[in-house]
């Protein structure tokens, strides 16, 4: 699950949008910024642009007592990766206690914190920062997933990202808040990896998660984020934001199983019925501060499923059109009058429609996938999962299979849990009964990266016997299994960007 913050800055005496029509409110003792507010306005809007040659030439020169120009320089800093260089100049007297500099001062001082001492690894097209040394050999696949997602996104929603673009792996979730202001709190709550804000994408390392995430597409959803930024100058309200980054995460590849499991029209009609749902265009600042992992879940879901719907509906060029327009978008009522002219309704006709769409459509999702679902006997499952791990760990393989084997049949479509199970009757080399549990992507009910590679060990495709391998490192990365394509060490897979992933991976066990 990935999200972006919509913060804005009042800047001079004029308050700027936040999200579409809503404007930030000002205290009653609000001092203005000083200053060329004019040139101040085109740096602020070349720098959401991402345009920071742009940003750069407009600020050269200026008045080093212009707090308007001294703020924008101080955001075009923090968007240039200069954080050190941002907390220097929103440290000054004059801006120290201003309402406008209080975000990018929090984010540039968590920022500077997090990046002392990383790696950059840097050429024209990607910056990648790494707080820890052992994610470089994650580098390559980075950089060739940001340029397929880069390349993607310029034929689907008419914008070109610039390069070099910028991307930051980071440890957990604490630094990940420190370096975008997402409250830590929210983060946890509704279980975010990662945030695009800022001019650069900000991840969480596969390797700090227990079981990986879909790291790749999470990185390919974060750059359309900043796609829409540049395209529409941070206008796009958050549906729209968050609905076109759903659909634009998997559009960089080729389909893979359970791209749509389960389907986002059915979670977002079931999580309606249940109360769960959320109206499109008051969702509020952020998914990732919705008060549940649950209501996150459905709001995605309901993006997702309106904006495909619409892009559907309303033919392809008219995603890229509505980015066009509102680009020079000041109000809700211009909102509503560019959804109009591309797609020849407004919103709230839309709205009407895909609800009616998603009525008429069967609720027939599984239990266990149903919004905040848990299984009944998630306590036993939980301990014979542990004891199982703890008695394979100590050579056991036949006591584990026994208590993975009860796990399995309390939650049999649980990827992992086959995953446990095949392990150990491997280790037993039973390889007959092993074989079946990761066999058809259709026995499991979400993605999990060693039943990929247990299927490329178990079941070798004969037109593709890579196929299984790649979906397992898009996955989990840095699990030894997983990234070692289920070899034994010393022996390394032949791809020597997958090689260099395994010896990581051992080299360092998560």
């Amino acid at each position: 699950m990935s999200m972006i913050k919509r913060g804005k800055v009042l800047l001079g005496a004029l308050a700027l949008v936040t999200s579409m029509g809503v404007a930030t409110e000002t205290s009653e003792a609000y001092v203005p910024l000083l200053g060329d507010l004019d040139r101040a306005r085109r740096a602020r809007d070349a720098t959401l642009e991402l345009d920071v040659a742009a940003a750069r030439k407009i600020l050269d020169g200026a008045d080093t007592s212009d707090t308007a120009l001294a703020l924008e320089t101080a955001r075009l800093l923090l968007y240039e990766g200069d954080c050190d260089g941002a907390v220097t100049v929103l440290s000054r007297p004059d801006l120290t206690n201003r309402p406008e500099a209080m975000e990018l001062g929090d984010v540039s001082r968590g920022c500077a914190r997090a990046t002392a001492g990383t790696l950059t690894i840097r050429d024209d097209r990607i910056i990648v920062r790494l707080q820890d040394d052992e994610d470089r050999a994650l580098v390559p696949l980075i950089v060739d997933v940001a340029l397929r997602a880069r390349d993607n996104l310029a034929k689907d929603l008419g914008v070109e990202l610039p390069l070099p673009m910028r991307i930051d792996l980071v440890r957990d979730q604490f630094t990940l808040a420190a370096m975008t202001g997402l409250p830590e709190e929210a983060a946890q709550t509704t279980g975010t990896v990662a945030v695009a804000k800022w001019g650069r994408v900000t991840m969480i390392s596969p390797r700090a998660t227990v079981n990986g995430y879909a790291w790749l597409d999470t990185l390919a959803h974060e750059l359309t984020h900043l796609a829409l930024t540049r395209g529409t100058r941070d206008k796009a309200p958050l549906w729209l934001q968050e609905g076109v980054a759903k659909r634009q995460e998997v559009r960089w590849r080729d389909a893979e199983p359970l791209d749509d499991f389960p389907p986002v029209d059915v979670v977002a009609r079931v999580g309606l019925d249940k109360g769960l749902g959320v109206e499109l265009d008051k969702i509020g600042p952020s998914i990732a501060m919705l008060p549940s992992a649950e209501q996150a879940q459905v709001a995605f879901a309901e993006v997702a499923s309106f904006v495909r719907y619409w892009a559907r509906e309303a033919g392809e060029e008219a995603l890229p059109q509505l980015v066009v327009r509102l680009k020079a978008a000041e109000s809700s009522k211009d909102f509503e009058q560019a959804i109009a002219e591309v797609s020849a309704a407004d919103f709230q006709t839309w709205v009407k429609r895909w609800r009616a769409h998603i009525t008429g459509l069967p609720k027939d999702l599984p239990p266990d996938l149903e919004p905040g679902a848990m299984p009944a006997n998630v306590k036993e499952i939980a301990q014979r999962i542990r004891l199982g791990e703890l008695l394979q760990g100590r050579g056991h393989a036949r006591a584990a299979s026994i208590e993975r084997a009860r796990a399995h049949a309390l939650v049999p479509h649980e990827p992992s849990v086959r995953c446990h199970l095949a392990e150990s009757l491997l280790a037993m080399g039973d390889t007959q009964n092993a074989a079946p549990l990761v066999e058809r992507i259709e026995d499991v009910h979400n993605r999990f990266g060693r039943w990929h590679s247990l299927n490329g060990l178990l079941h070798p495709d004969p037109i593709d016997l890579d196929r299984p391998f790649r979906f397992g490192i898009a996955l989990d990365p840095l699990e030894p299994a997983v990234a070692c394509e289920e070899k034994v060490a010393p022996e390394l897979p032949k791809d020597p960007i997958r090689a260099a992933i395994c010896e990581a991976a051992r080299r360092v066990p998560r």
